[in-house]
């Protein structure tokens, strides 16, 4: 059975979500803090992860969609940390080369938008989670419905820029093309868990 998360990009930096280099990768956000577990820890390949703007200026605000990704992938930090196909990527660290207790989500059939994100059409409003954590009590039918809507309104790939680049000074170091584009972000940036 195919799940459905749903979480608010509080802070969209174009770096958990990394959305460049031709994969969607989730490696540095929503993994777990405490006991509870987390997306990272829950989804699985064949399932949804979903990234709902948030209030915060480096969002897109509430009611719209930054990304979606359908899992094709799921490593250990430590595994993708050593794969050939992630190096160099802001997401990617040293100090993950030996965590095995935790994961990247990994997608090549992704939809980012980021600061030119999708209004979420009325009947799909439930999609949208407001606050810390995440959602993921969506049935199949809503499921569908949400990747119907999705790939008729959009060609999976990277479709802005990061809502966070924004500002000027984003814009003046911003490269040229968003595909080719892997360094992104810094150590420590947040990730939306607004």
């Amino acid at each position: 059975m195919t799940h459905l998360f749903s979480y608010v990009v509080e802070h969209d930096l174009g770096f958990s979500p990394n959305p460049f280099g031709g994969y969607c990768t989730l490696a540095h956000c929503k993994f777990s803090h405490r006991r509870r577990r987390n997306v990272v820890e829950l989804a699985k390949i064949g399932d949804w992860v979903v990234g709902t703007g948030g209030a915060s200026q480096r969002s897109s605000g509430h009611g719209t969609l930054i990304y979606a990704m359908k899992i094709t992938e799921r490593l250990t930090l430590q595994q993708y940390f050593n794969d050939e196909r992630f190096r160099g990527r802001a997401d990617n660290h040293s100090e993950d080369a030996d965590r095995i207790d935790r994961f990247a989500l990994i997608s090549n059939d992704f939809f980012y938008f980021g600061a030119n994100a999708l209004r979420i059409p009325p009947q799909l409003l439930m999609l949208e989670k407001k606050g810390p954590g995440f959602r993921d009590k969506f049935d199949e039918p809503f499921i569908t419905k949400f990747e119907e809507w999705l790939r008729k309104s959009s060609q999976p790939g990277v479709h802005g820029q990061p809502c966070g680049e924004r500002s000027a000074d984003a814009k003046r170091n911003a490269p040229s093309t968003f595909s080719d584009r892997t360094q992104v972000g810094s150590k420590g940036r947040q990730c939306g868990d607004g």
